[in-house]
């Protein structure tokens, strides 16, 4: 069992308050002091690359300079629990601490019922959190650190299911910005694509974020790949976090396929998500990097009930057995995804869902299973049918286009 602990940064170049500070947390062991340096500009480095939930950050021979610098990375980092450390407690410092946007301000020396109290709020914050993603649709994303294991195919026959056997209005989201398939394995043909709404993210309102989309002939709505690489880049991760706020008030799921690294983009994706399906195959190299994504998870503090992990193109005869790699990840398995490599690169090729080309088939069944294990039992419902421009497979294979 993972215990739920504080990642923090520690910013101070007073050895014996280093210390001090290292060893109260120790003790109430609820803070991880996982990062300590003396320079602020290292710390601002640690903060946007590991995302730690609380620091601790002194503000030295020079207050006027760190309380600037404290404003700034609290615009920049809204989410991150700031406390100034000084050995001066005069209540104009104070004021303008708290001002500049810090959560707390510690007196050295540091008391055990200070870091206490903070920790208490910061996981009485981290609960609000979780509570907060419950209001509008569920953001599941779909994520693995390693290509090839066969995401965007589950993502794909996720979201069919999902509006199938579960009756709801479901959107899925191309975050692979420079290199996305979503519109090759519906087979459409966007007009518009996730540039558009990140573009536009203050004015969608209902009818403009329906233009936006196609809705696919399983009733999936689909928001696609940018149509140039060179489009990704203008994407940022506020852009990215307007856009899932846009579609979570709009749809009841919402599905992200996601890039296998670990941008702002992406972890701002897997933050908002209420669901985060870490998928993973029975090989070595494949689960040595899943257990560096967990570890990571671990340290960011996101290793918690919303994980769940799916072993894709799974067979009972594999060498590594199911339960093996519970043990070595430390972590049930929520879902097996069976092997059928045939069956699903004709899906792909054809440019058609699971369900269409093989309803019967095991791997097929298997994603109507794991919808109900996201979802709860599921009601049976009759497809969906719109009419929707031919894709580039369609041109390509026109006998496999439905006649009008």
């Amino acid at each position: 069992m993972v215990v739920d602990r504080i990642t923090c940064l520690l910013v101070e170049s007073d050895q014996e308050a280093v210390r001090q500070i290292d060893n109260l947390c120790r003790k109430i062991s609820s803070i991880d002091v996982r990062w300590k340096t003396s320079s602020l500009e290292t710390g601002i480095e640690i903060i946007r690359k590991h995302h730690p939930e609380m620091a601790i950050v002194s503000l030295g021979p020079n207050p006027s300079s760190t309380i600037e610098s404290i404003s700034a990375i609290t615009r920049e980092f809204p989410g991150l629990y700031l406390m100034a450390l000084s050995d001066i407690a005069e209540a104009g410092l104070i004021l303008n601490v708290m001002r500049a946007g810090a959560n707390d301000f510690l007196n050295k020396p540091v008391k055990e019922i200070d870091l206490r109290a903070a920790a208490e709020k910061v996981f009485n914050l981290k609960s609000t959190q979780r509570e907060s993603r419950g209001d509008g649709g569920k953001i599941i994303s779909v994520f693995s650190n390693k290509g090839g294991n066969g995401i965007t195919t589950i993502a794909a026959n996720l979201s069919d299911a999902v509006v199938r056997y579960h009756n709801k209005k479901t959107v899925i989201v191309d975050l692979v910005l420079s290199h996305g398939d979503l519109s090759m394995f519906f087979n459409i043909s966007p007009s518009y694509s996730i540039m558009d709404l990140a573009k536009n993210s203050a004015k969608a309102d209902y009818e403009f974020l329906h233009s936006l989309l196609v809705k696919h002939s399983s009733g999936v709505y689909i928001l696609a790949e940018p149509p140039m690489i060179e489009d990704a880049e203008e994407i940022t991760a506020v852009m990215v976090r307007e856009v899932l706020s846009a579609l979570r008030s709009m749809f009841d799921i919402i599905i992200v396929d996601t890039p296998h690294q670990f941008d702002e983009r992406t972890l701002t994706a897997l933050e908002m998500s209420d669901i985060i399906l870490l998928v993973t195959l029975l090989n070595i190299p494949s689960l040595k990097n899943t257990l560096k994504c967990l570890d990571l998870f671990d340290r960011l503090g996101m290793r918690d009930d919303r994980l769940r992990l799916v072993i894709s193109r799974y067979l009972a005869s594999d060498e590594i057995p199911k339960e093996k790699i519970e043990g070595i990840l430390k972590m049930a398995v929520t879902c097996t995804i069976p092997n059928d490599y045939p069956t699903v690169i004709s899906s792909v090729n054809r440019g058609k869902l699971l369900r269409e080309i093989a309803p019967e088939k095991e791997v097929t069944r298997s994603f109507r299973h794991l919808a109900d294990l996201l979802l709860g039992p599921s009601t049976v419902r009759q497809p969906v049918v719109v009419d929707r421009k031919p894709g580039f497979l369609g041109r390509l294979f026109p006998s496999e286009r439905s006649s009008k």
